[in-house]
């Protein structure tokens, strides 16, 4: 009896002196850069091209806050958020949408955001030539247009925004509306077919229209702008929300000296931002009134649809 009641001892001392050994996945590695980027970050140039540069860059860039750097690029949010949820990424690097689809999902919070050469945020334009008559969205109604090409991941803003005007006049789809919708992988070539007549509009950034207009300021004289969405949010850099404080704040400094070398600024050059900047409060409250705004007319197109049903 008295065998057993030892053993039974022994057994309870044994289970509960166990410690479980910390797995890598679990381990917070302070020496090492591992971020993710998804195809949206760099859909204007070849992804070989982008995947190759970025790599090297990203080790040069951060030797001084870490020992090694890896990056890794994802096709799909899905696949991002599985590596995240296992910790073979601690950074991300994501357009504003992007960002606000994976937060639903995953542990994260905004660390820094992206600054063009016109600050922090960013205007959406519709433009058509000065001489067709296009005056409103109203007169582009069988008409076409040429816009970005579509995230593949998401609702994009360039979607959104123009889905929700075509939902104030009426409810019509995109490809429904236009006699023709053209997408294009490099946005400056959206902005050619409308100045040679080959296209009636286009969407773009007013980034790229001035960097247009700037080769060719034709371009300004011919085309105009007939509606605008400013205010709207650019790229944001999210970390892991699991991370200590201090390995947050070293990622933090690692990011904001990017523009700081010449090595930083060629990184930088490929995502067309200028430098990074800490994620302001309140940052992406235009962004997110859009999306709201799309969400609230799709929702009334779609209950007006039932009552007419019943």
């Amino acid at each position: 009896m008295k065998f057993h009641i030892i053993i039974a001892m022994l057994f309870f001392l044994i289970i509960n002196a166990y410690i479980p050994p910390v797995s890598s996945a679990d381990a917070e590695d302070n020496s090492s850069l591992k971020i993710g980027f998804t195809a949206s970050v760099y859909q204007d140039v070849s992804n070989t091209d982008i995947k190759a540069a970025v790599s090297v860059l990203i080790k040069k860039v951060v030797w001084k806050h870490f020992e090694k750097a890896e990056s890794r690029f994802y096709d799909t949010l899905s696949e991002m958020a599985t590596d995240l949820k296992n910790r073979k990424i601690d950074i991300l690097a994501t357009p504003v949408e992007e960002y606000m689809e994976l937060r639903k999902q995953l542990p994260i919070d905004p660390l820094l955001i992206s600054s063009a050469e016109n600050g922090t945020e960013m205007e959406i334009l519709l433009l058509v030539r000065k001489d067709s008559g296009i005056r409103t969205i109203r007169d582009l109604k069988g008409r076409s247009i040429v816009m970005p090409l579509r995230n593949p991941r998401c609702l994009d803003m360039y979607i959104a925004w123009l889905e929700t005007m075509l939902m104030e006049e009426g409810g019509k789809g995109i490809n429904s509306y236009f006699s023709s919708v053209k997408e294009t992988r490099t946005s400056a070539k959206a902005i050619m077919p409308v100045f040679f007549r080959q296209a009636d509009a286009c969407i773009v950034t007013r980034q790229v229209l001035e960097l247009t207009a700037e080769l060719n300021p034709q371009i300004n004289r011919e085309l105009m702008i007939i509606s605008r969405k400013g205010k709207l949010s650019q790229g944001v850099i999210a970390v892991d929300r699991r991370l200590s404080e201090e390995r947050k704040e070293k990622l933090r400094q690692a990011f904001l000296s990017l523009h700081q070398t010449p090595e930083g600024q060629q990184l930088l050059m490929l995502f067309k931002v200028r430098k990074l900047v800490p994620f302001i409060p309140g940052y992406m409250k235009g962004t997110e009134a859009l999306y709201a705004e799309h969400s609230r007319q799709k929702n009334m197109i779609a209950g007006r649809h039932l009552g007419m049903s019943k």
